[in-house]
């Protein structure tokens, strides 16, 4: 074989040599460039990940946020109302011991009952006490009673005041049948005097008073016997923190 002949195969050899080698590399750099790639999208994947729970925890954190704004108020209102309330039971406190020095004799002799019920300040009156028997007038110891429940209240009038009035089942004598025909007529009648006594003579602004006739429907006692029909004859004045 000629030297030149030799020559040609040799370099065709190295040619072909070095082709296979840069293909192989080539592959190889392939192969790298797709897990680059795949890597590069899983780490953006993770990163949307990441975001998403960012602000899935920036949502979480401003509602926390603000529930605790709403529990803050909530507790805001209810301390003021428990005050308020606090105030409420302090004021009739107050008032019950006026009242109860001003007419301790009437209360010692059962004549007048004073009670708490649910934040309300009650005196029960027996209608003798105010009335004489189917009368509708304040007889003279009802006004001297009633001026001093005024001037047991007049430093406070922080108060609504009811006053009612309640009867026992006994019908309307003839005497009054013409002016009251029953005893809606007469338990109304009857408070409504006292009302109008408070504001006359006892000072009281007549825009915390009001009057209401309960009849007999809601007696304290049986109206079988005496001392049972004298118990639901009555004159109750309710007392209720108003301002």
């Amino acid at each position: 074989m000629s030297k030149n002949r030799l020559f040609y195969i040799l370099c065709f050899v190295c040619l072909l040599f070095l082709s296979c080698v840069s293909k192989g590399k080539y592959l190889e750099l392939e192969t790298d460039l797709q897990k680059t790639q795949q890597s590069l999208e899983q780490e953006k994947k993770n990163l949307a990940d990441l975001n998403k729970e960012y602000k899935d925890l920036e949502n979480e954190k401003e509602k926390l946020t603000q529930t605790s704004r709403d529990l803050d108020l909530k507790l805001k209102k209810e301390k003021a109302v428990v005050k308020e309330k606090a105030k409420v039971i302090s004021d009739l406190e107050d008032t019950r011991k006026k009242i109860e020095e001003g007419l301790k004799e009437q209360i010692a002799n059962q004549q007048i009952k004073i009670e708490d019920i649910e934040g309300k300040l009650k005196l029960t009156f027996v209608d003798k006490i105010l009335f004489n028997s189917g009368s509708t007038k304040i007889n003279k110891k009802g006004k001297e009673i009633l001026l001093t429940f005024a001037e047991s209240i007049k430093e406070d009038l922080d108060h609504d005041i009811l006053v009612e009035g309640h009867t026992d089942n006994v019908g309307v004598g003839p005497a009054l049948k013409s002016r009251f025909p029953t005893n809606w007529e007469l338990s109304t009648a009857r408070s409504s005097a006292v009302v109008r006594f408070l504001q006359e003579e006892g000072g009281i602004e007549p825009e915390i008073l009001s009057a209401m006739g309960f009849s007999y429907y809601k007696p304290l006692a049986s109206n079988d016997t005496e001392e049972g029909r004298s118990q639901n004859r009555r004159i109750e004045i309710i007392l209720t923190r108003a301002r």
